[in-house]
Protein backbone atom coordinates (compact mmCIF):
# COMPACT_ATOMS: atom_id res chain seq x y z
CA UNK A 1 0.00 0.00 0.00
CA UNK A 2 2.81 2.43 0.93
CA UNK A 3 4.60 1.73 -2.37
CA UNK A 4 1.36 2.43 -4.27
CA UNK A 5 0.96 5.82 -2.59
CA UNK A 6 4.54 6.76 -3.38
CA UNK A 7 4.13 5.83 -7.04
CA UNK A 8 0.88 7.75 -7.27
CA UNK A 9 2.28 10.90 -5.71
CA UNK A 10 5.41 10.71 -7.83
CA UNK A 11 3.41 10.77 -11.05
CA UNK A 12 1.49 13.89 -9.96
CA UNK A 13 4.06 16.13 -11.60
CA UNK A 14 5.39 13.64 -14.09
CA UNK A 15 9.03 13.53 -12.90
CA UNK A 16 10.67 12.27 -9.74
CA UNK A 17 14.37 13.08 -9.94
CA UNK A 18 15.47 16.00 -7.72
CA UNK A 19 16.52 19.11 -9.61
CA UNK A 20 18.12 22.44 -8.76
CA UNK A 21 16.14 25.47 -7.57
CA UNK A 22 16.71 27.18 -10.92
CA UNK A 23 14.14 24.83 -12.42
CA UNK A 24 11.26 26.23 -10.35
CA UNK A 25 10.03 27.80 -13.57
CA UNK A 26 9.69 24.40 -15.29
CA UNK A 27 6.75 22.02 -15.40
CA UNK A 28 6.13 19.05 -17.69
CA UNK A 29 8.34 20.27 -20.51
CA UNK A 30 7.18 23.88 -20.24
CA UNK A 31 9.14 26.82 -18.88
CA UNK A 32 7.85 30.20 -17.78
CA UNK A 33 8.83 32.67 -20.47
CA UNK A 34 8.17 30.24 -23.33
CA UNK A 35 6.52 31.75 -26.40
CA UNK A 36 3.00 30.83 -27.46
CA UNK A 37 4.25 28.89 -30.54
CA UNK A 38 6.73 26.96 -28.37
CA UNK A 39 4.01 25.93 -25.90
CA UNK A 40 1.63 25.00 -28.72
CA UNK A 41 4.34 22.77 -30.21
CA UNK A 42 5.17 21.05 -26.90
CA UNK A 43 1.52 20.30 -26.10
CA UNK A 44 0.56 19.38 -29.65
CA UNK A 45 -2.44 21.71 -29.80
CA UNK A 46 -3.66 24.19 -32.39
CA UNK A 47 -2.80 27.88 -32.24
CA UNK A 48 -6.55 28.55 -32.41
CA UNK A 49 -6.92 26.83 -29.02
CA UNK A 50 -5.20 29.83 -27.41
CA UNK A 51 -7.94 32.31 -26.48
CA UNK A 52 -7.65 36.06 -26.08
CA UNK A 53 -8.46 37.34 -22.59
CA UNK A 54 -7.55 40.99 -23.10
CA UNK A 55 -5.97 43.04 -25.87
CA UNK A 56 -5.40 46.43 -24.29
CA UNK A 57 -2.93 47.79 -23.40
CA UNK A 58 -1.12 44.50 -24.10
CA UNK A 59 -2.19 41.03 -25.18
CA UNK A 60 -3.22 38.48 -22.55
CA UNK A 61 -4.06 34.94 -23.72
CA UNK A 62 -5.09 31.67 -22.10
CA UNK A 63 -4.89 28.01 -23.06
CA UNK A 64 -6.63 25.14 -21.27
CA UNK A 65 -5.03 21.76 -21.91
CA UNK A 66 -6.13 18.23 -21.01
CA UNK A 67 -3.77 15.23 -21.12
CA UNK A 68 -4.59 12.81 -23.92
CA UNK A 69 -6.38 9.75 -22.67
CA UNK A 70 -6.35 8.08 -26.07
CA UNK A 71 -3.45 7.87 -28.51
CA UNK A 72 -3.68 5.89 -31.77
CA UNK A 73 -6.79 4.12 -30.52
CA UNK A 74 -5.13 3.00 -27.28
CA UNK A 75 -5.85 4.17 -23.75
CA UNK A 76 -2.78 5.80 -22.24
CA UNK A 77 -1.62 5.36 -18.66
CA UNK A 78 -3.78 7.28 -16.18
CA UNK A 79 -2.49 10.78 -15.52
CA UNK A 80 -2.84 12.56 -12.19
CA UNK A 81 -3.21 15.82 -14.09
CA UNK A 82 -6.77 16.72 -15.05
CA UNK A 83 -6.31 20.18 -16.54
CA UNK A 84 -3.56 22.69 -17.11
CA UNK A 85 -4.41 26.36 -17.56
CA UNK A 86 -1.66 28.43 -19.14
CA UNK A 87 -1.66 32.22 -19.17
CA UNK A 88 0.43 34.34 -21.54
CA UNK A 89 1.26 38.02 -21.45
CA UNK A 90 2.73 39.76 -24.48
CA UNK A 91 3.24 36.34 -26.08
CA UNK A 92 5.15 34.80 -23.15
CA UNK A 93 4.07 32.18 -20.60
CA UNK A 94 3.71 33.83 -17.17
CA UNK A 95 1.53 31.38 -15.23
CA UNK A 96 0.89 27.64 -15.12
CA UNK A 97 -2.04 26.27 -13.12
CA UNK A 98 -2.08 22.48 -12.84
CA UNK A 99 -5.32 21.00 -11.49
CA UNK A 100 -5.03 17.38 -10.42
CA UNK A 101 -7.55 14.62 -11.07
CA UNK A 102 -9.69 14.04 -7.99
CA UNK A 103 -9.89 10.26 -8.44
CA UNK A 104 -6.15 9.91 -9.05
CA UNK A 105 -5.33 11.92 -5.92
CA UNK A 106 -8.10 10.66 -3.63
CA UNK A 107 -6.83 9.94 -0.13
CA UNK A 108 -3.50 11.72 -0.55
CA UNK A 109 -2.53 13.77 2.47
CA UNK A 110 -0.77 17.11 2.51
CA UNK A 111 2.41 15.26 3.46
CA UNK A 112 1.99 12.99 0.40
CA UNK A 113 1.66 16.00 -1.90
CA UNK A 114 4.59 17.80 -0.33
CA UNK A 115 6.74 14.69 -0.63
CA UNK A 116 5.97 14.30 -4.34
CA UNK A 117 6.34 17.97 -5.25
CA UNK A 118 9.36 18.33 -2.97
CA UNK A 119 11.14 15.55 -4.87
CA UNK A 120 11.22 17.96 -7.80
CA UNK A 121 11.39 21.43 -6.29
CA UNK A 122 13.02 20.77 -2.93
CA UNK A 123 11.68 21.25 0.59
CA UNK A 124 8.60 23.43 0.91
CA UNK A 125 9.14 26.78 2.60
CA UNK A 126 5.67 26.55 4.13
CA UNK A 127 5.84 25.35 7.72
CA UNK A 128 2.12 25.17 8.43
CA UNK A 129 -1.12 25.59 6.50
CA UNK A 130 -2.03 29.14 5.58
CA UNK A 131 -5.30 30.48 4.28
CA UNK A 132 -4.93 32.21 0.95
CA UNK A 133 -7.46 34.29 -0.96
CA UNK A 134 -6.58 33.89 -4.62
CA UNK A 135 -7.28 36.57 -7.28
CA UNK A 136 -10.65 34.97 -8.05
CA UNK A 137 -11.67 35.38 -4.41
CA UNK A 138 -11.83 31.70 -3.44
CA UNK A 139 -12.11 31.80 0.34
CA UNK A 140 -11.80 28.06 0.89
CA UNK A 141 -8.38 27.65 -0.71
CA UNK A 142 -5.53 26.54 1.49
CA UNK A 143 -1.89 26.77 0.53
CA UNK A 144 -0.20 23.54 1.64
CA UNK A 145 3.19 24.06 0.01
CA UNK A 146 5.33 26.98 -1.16
CA UNK A 147 8.51 27.24 -3.20
CA UNK A 148 10.03 30.55 -4.23
CA UNK A 149 13.04 32.29 -5.73
CA UNK A 150 13.40 35.92 -6.89
CA UNK A 151 11.71 35.18 -10.23
CA UNK A 152 9.28 32.31 -9.56
CA UNK A 153 6.58 31.47 -7.02
CA UNK A 154 5.07 27.99 -6.70
CA UNK A 155 2.01 27.37 -4.54
CA UNK A 156 0.63 23.91 -3.83
CA UNK A 157 -3.00 24.34 -2.87
CA UNK A 158 -6.17 22.52 -1.96
CA UNK A 159 -9.75 23.77 -2.49
CA UNK A 160 -12.62 22.74 -0.29
CA UNK A 161 -15.47 23.53 -2.70
CA UNK A 162 -15.11 22.05 -5.24
CA UNK A 163 -12.74 19.57 -3.63
CA UNK A 164 -9.54 19.56 -5.68
CA UNK A 165 -5.80 20.12 -5.46
CA UNK A 166 -3.38 21.87 -7.74
CA UNK A 167 -0.14 23.68 -8.34
CA UNK A 168 0.25 27.30 -9.45
CA UNK A 169 3.60 28.32 -10.94
CA UNK A 170 3.99 32.05 -11.52
CA UNK A 171 6.66 34.22 -13.07
CA UNK A 172 6.73 36.97 -10.44
CA UNK A 173 7.87 39.93 -12.61
CA UNK A 174 5.88 38.79 -15.65
CA UNK A 175 2.70 38.22 -13.65
CA UNK A 176 3.02 41.65 -12.02
CA UNK A 177 3.24 43.29 -15.45
CA UNK A 178 0.23 41.27 -16.62
CA UNK A 179 -1.85 42.31 -13.61
CA UNK A 180 -0.98 45.95 -14.28
CA UNK A 181 -1.99 45.54 -17.93
CA UNK A 182 -5.29 43.88 -16.99
CA UNK A 183 -6.07 46.63 -14.48
CA UNK A 184 -5.26 49.29 -17.08
CA UNK A 185 -7.49 47.53 -19.58
CA UNK A 186 -10.37 47.45 -17.10
CA UNK A 187 -9.93 51.18 -16.42
CA UNK A 188 -9.93 51.94 -20.14
CA UNK A 189 -13.04 49.82 -20.67
CA UNK A 190 -14.80 51.62 -17.81
CA UNK A 191 -13.83 55.04 -19.18
CA UNK A 192 -15.03 54.16 -22.67
CA UNK A 193 -18.22 52.39 -21.56
CA UNK A 194 -20.51 55.49 -21.71
CA UNK A 195 -19.36 56.37 -25.24
CA UNK A 196 -19.78 52.74 -26.37
CA UNK A 197 -23.26 52.58 -24.87
CA UNK A 198 -24.26 55.84 -26.58
CA UNK A 199 -22.88 54.65 -29.92
CA UNK A 200 -24.79 51.37 -29.55
CA UNK A 201 -28.06 53.18 -28.79
CA UNK A 202 -27.58 55.45 -31.79
CA UNK A 203 -26.80 52.49 -34.05
CA UNK A 204 -29.89 50.63 -32.84
CA UNK A 205 -32.05 53.71 -33.38
CA UNK A 206 -30.66 54.17 -36.89
CA UNK A 207 -31.37 50.53 -37.69
CA UNK A 208 -34.98 50.90 -36.49
CA UNK A 209 -35.46 54.02 -38.61
CA UNK A 210 -34.04 52.27 -41.67
CA UNK A 211 -36.30 49.28 -41.12
CA UNK A 212 -39.35 51.51 -40.69
CA UNK A 213 -38.50 53.43 -43.87
CA UNK A 214 -38.09 50.20 -45.80
CA UNK A 215 -41.48 49.01 -44.58
CA UNK A 216 -43.06 52.39 -45.48
CA UNK A 217 -41.72 52.32 -49.03
CA UNK A 218 -42.83 48.71 -49.57
CA UNK A 219 -46.29 49.43 -48.25
CA UNK A 220 -46.53 52.65 -50.25
CA UNK A 221 -45.74 50.83 -53.48
CA UNK A 222 -48.30 48.13 -52.79
CA UNK A 223 -51.02 50.38 -51.41
CA UNK A 224 -54.30 50.56 -53.35
CA UNK A 225 -56.99 53.04 -52.28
Amino acid sequence: MFRTIILTTACIIGITAPVHASTLAQYRGLTLGDSVPAVVAVLGVQASDVKVVSQRPSLVQELTWHPDRFLSGKITSPDSLADMILTFHAGRLVRIVAIYDRERTAGLTEADFQEAIGAVYGTSALVSNAAWINPEGLLDRQTIGRWEDPDTLILLWRDRYPERSGLTITAIPGDALMQEALAAGRRTDAEEAPARELALREANAAALRARAEKTRLANKAAFKP
